[in-house]
């Protein structure tokens, strides 16, 4: 009918928006901490390739397969911005800890006998910048499959052009990473066994999103706050304290 036709419009809709939120506030945090801490330059060029992969995914959007809600919707931006925030902070912050763990210590060359990418071990940050860019590449799009659900991510089945286009754009950036060797944008490849642990690190650190979304979506209900609340005697919002609730439960004692 018009309005489950015009529900499932305004829910791909929704879904971009919290997408086109946490990818902003996920590559400029991120690589604002990375200069920061680091004073690591992520090469200008490779956002750009970033951008490209991601808005050609992020177009078949318009195609997806989407549950409409059962109610009537409205934008609640504060659940948009709010989810948006903290899922791309949370990205932020797995980009940051990747980087520090390839950087500055040996874990993943003694886990997965892989090449250093310590600073003893590298003079610059040609083949870590092509790391980074593979990391932020397939987490950054796999998350529009957590933005486009109401419920667990595997549990509703996305569109057949979106996968499509998400495995393609994922197969070019990661080819890029594993064989580039561009000097006028400082990458060099960093091989297959990198590329296998960096697509391992972003499947272990994607599982978390579903549970992150729940949570802010229960927190922005009320509901969290009413159970914190109600259970407070001294700020409930019971007439008379509770008092009838309390008598009958001693009363059924």
């Amino acid at each position: 009918s018009a309005v489950l036709t015009s529900r499932a419009i305004f829910q791909r809709m929704k879904n971009y928006t919290i997408y086109a939120v946490s990818i902003t506030i996920r590559i400029v945090l991120g690589f604002m901490l990375l200069a920061l801490i680091w004073k690591f330059d992520f090469p200008p060029f490779m956002v750009l390739i970033i951008a490209i992969l991601n808005d050609g995914t992020i177009m078949t959007i318009s195609k997806d397969r989407v549950k409409p809600s059962p109610l009537p919707d409205s934008w609640k931006l504060a659940e948009i911005f709010t989810t948006g925030v903290i899922l791309g902070g949370y990205l932020a912050i797995m980009t940051v800890i990747f980087f520090w763990a390839a950087y500055k210590t040996n874990f993943f060359p003694r886990l997965f006998h892989v090449e250093s990418l310590e600073k003893t071990a590298q003079d610059d940050f040609q083949k870590l910048a092509a790391a980074i860019y593979l990391q932020v590449s397939t987490i950054s799009q796999a998350l529009i499959f957590v933005t486009r659900s109401r419920s667990w991510s595997f549990a509703e089945r996305p569109g057949f052009l979106l996968v499509f286009a998400f495995f393609v754009a994922q197969l070019i950036a990661t080819l890029i990473a594993v064989y580039a060797d561009w000097r006028f944008t400082q990458i060099k490849g960093i091989g297959w066994g990198w590329a296998g642990v960096v697509w391992l690190y972003n499947i272990i650190t994607h599982l978390p999103l579903d549970i992150i979304k729940f949570l802010i979506r229960y927190t922005l209900s009320g509901k969290a706050w009413d159970l914190v609340i109600d259970q407070r005697i001294a700020f409930t919002r019971k007439k008379d304290f509770g008092k009838e609730e309390r008598e009958l439960k001693w009363a059924h004692a």
